[in-house]
């Protein structure tokens, strides 16, 4: 009886080695400093800052559709892109100015552009404001808003007296253009139209329509009756400012679609789950997140039930706790988010919760389809020239793919506790066959006398 109850064991732990072996060697290991060098690259001055609208943010595009099949993604239901329509900021000829004009027309005072004012990225339904004293609605410590035929406008002076900050667009904001303005600006401005002058402020954009695409690559699984797990990052960004300067965007997003791209080599190489996977590339996300919303209304009926993995800046400093982002009516107690967070102490994460729809689970949320955004929330260098790759870590890197591959290899593999802890089943397997190999010739031995 010994002897049949150790070889059932030593043959347990021979089937256990030979399927943990298997994915030993075929699994395809995450690389964080894959992740970091595919940072470095989409976020570099090549690219411009990734506007929508623009040939750089078109060519990352393709790019991202080329590592896609690259893992042996296939296109969703016969498609790589899905195009769509969006109103983006497009540079036109001169330059910018901010002037003061006496009664007579005369220039009394001309701003320098990026010293003492520059374009907040908000809007341009209007890009030429001249306007006096009877122009205005309000005068305020911090900002002056004018009222004219064409609608309102808002000179402003942004939070630290610092220019360098640009908002995303967004083409239904409520004014025709917004300025920032210093502090110094806005009280010299205020001086000068007491005294009846004039002023007159021309920002070179203008809204504009073009069509951009989101990129979609597909990991078909055994089941296709089930809804696809979603497994997304936008890839757009804020572009370049009148100077040229560069908003890199390394942890806003280049970090996001990185880290979604070593996934998808992660979880190609295990072989074809039960439930579909499938990778979105979303564009437009600081449009006010157009790219996945535009997802959704085409492909609705198809992702009622999926559940949505969104990474949206991934790599701040590990001393910043890695965000949980749900939508605003979730709570810690909502199942999905409750589960993730399970994981995240299990694997004893420093971790946190948001609920805003900051990101692109937004739209998700909002059609009761279950989606998260991982963000490591470090908001101190967002949407400046300073968001460079330098500033990387590969441990938060890390950090992130020990609790989100756990969270998606359980929705799509059946078998995930052994795809999970494939190097535990593989020493203990190997352990195991020493020991019921001995154990077997003992009781073998025995038996024969």
């Amino acid at each position: 009886m010994k002897k049949l109850i150790c070889s059932c064991f030593l043959t347990l732990c021979l089937l256990l080695f030979f399927y943990s072996s298997h994915i030993y060697y075929t699994l395809y290991r995450f690389n964080p400093t894959n992740v970091y060098q595919n940072i470095k690259y989409i976020s570099s001055d090549q690219f411009k800052g990734r506007l929508p609208g623009t040939i750089e943010n078109a060519e990352i595009a393709t790019y991202i559709n080329t590592e896609f099949k690259n893992n042996g993604l296939k296109p969703y239901k016969g498609k790589e892109f899905q195009s769509f329509k969006v109103m983006y900021p497009k540079k036109i000829n001169n330059s910018p100015y901010l002037k003061v004009l006496d009664k007579e027309g005369n220039i009394i005072k001309d701003f320098v552009y990026s010293k003492d004012f520059k374009e907040d990225m908000l809007n341009f339904k209007s890009n030429h404001l001249i306007f006096s004293k009877n122009s205005l609605k309000a005068i305020k410590d911090n900002y002056l808003q004018v009222n004219t035929a064409n609608g309102p406008y808002i000179l402003f002076v942004p939070s630290g007296n610092d220019l360098s900050f640009r908002s995303s667009f967004m083409y239904d904001s409520n004014y025709n253009m917004y300025i920032m303005v210093t502090k110094e600006t806005l009280s010299s401005l205020k001086d000068l139209l007491d005294r009846n002058c004039t002023v007159d402020c021309f920002i070179p954009f203008e809204d504009s329509e073009t069509s951009v695409n989101n990129v979609m690559g597909y990991l078909q699984g055994t089941d296709i009756s089930t809804p696809p797990i979603i497994v997304s990052a936008h890839f757009d960004h804020i572009g370049t400012d009148l100077n040229g300067t560069i908003y890199n965007g390394a942890l806003d997003n280049a970090s996001g679609l990185s880290f979604m791209l070593e996934m998808s080599k992660y979880l190609s190489s295990l072989g074809r789950p039960n439930r579909s996977i499938l990778f979105l590339g979303f564009n437009a996300e600081e449009f006010g997140c157009l790219g996945s919303n535009a997802f959704i209304t085409e492909y609705k009926n198809d992702i009622n039930d999926s559940k949505v993995f969104n990474f949206d800046m991934i790599g701040s400093n590990s001393a910043v706790p890695l965000c949980i982002m749900g939508g605003k009516k979730d709570t810690d107690k909502t199942p999905f988010i409750a589960s993730v967070s399970n994981t995240c102490k299990t694997e004893k994460i420093f971790f946190n919760y948001l609920f805003e729809d900051a990101s692109d689970h937004e739209g998700f949320r909002k059609q009761n389809i279950d989606a998260i955004t991982f963000c490591d929330n470090d908001m101190t260098r967002i949407h400046t020239p300073k968001d460079t790759f330098e500033n990387i870590s590969l441990d938060a890197i890390d950090r992130c793919y020990d609790v989100a591959s756990k969270e998606i290899v359980k929705y799509t593999f059946k078998n995930s506790f052994i795809i999970i802890y494939y190097k535990e089943f593989f020493l203990t397997s190997i352990i195991g066959i020493l020991i019921f190999s001995l154990l077997y010739k003992k009781y073998n031995k025995a038996n024969s006398h």
